[in-house]
């Protein structure tokens, strides 16, 4: 029974050692590898966004849509009637 246990551990330390060999020689050694990076810098303030893009008449599927004759808006874009009023509202 210890014969048996001795000659398997004797056998997987000699098939570890060839693995070793065999695959350092497909792999090779390991070597020391260097990167180009690019150095950045993250500015902190910040810009006014661009009026044609975020203006309010640009379209906003969140906000309603009227159909009609309209000649002011409000900050989110509705529609506001002569009364002073938001269109729609009572």
């Amino acid at each position: 029974m210890k014969k048996d246990l001795v000659t398997s551990i004797g056998l997987a330390v000699i098939c570890l050692t060839i693995a070793y060999f065999v695959s350092n020689m497909f792999i090779g050694p390991i070597e020391e590898k260097t990167v180009k990076t690019i150095d950045s810098s993250v500015d902190t303030t910040l810009v006014d966004p661009s009026p044609e893009v975020f203006n309010y008449k640009a379209l906003n599927p969140t906000v309603e849509v009227y159909i009609g004759d309209c000649t002011e808006f409000d900050s989110n874009g509705i529609c506001i009637e002569p009364n002073g009023d938001n269109q729609g509202n009572p």
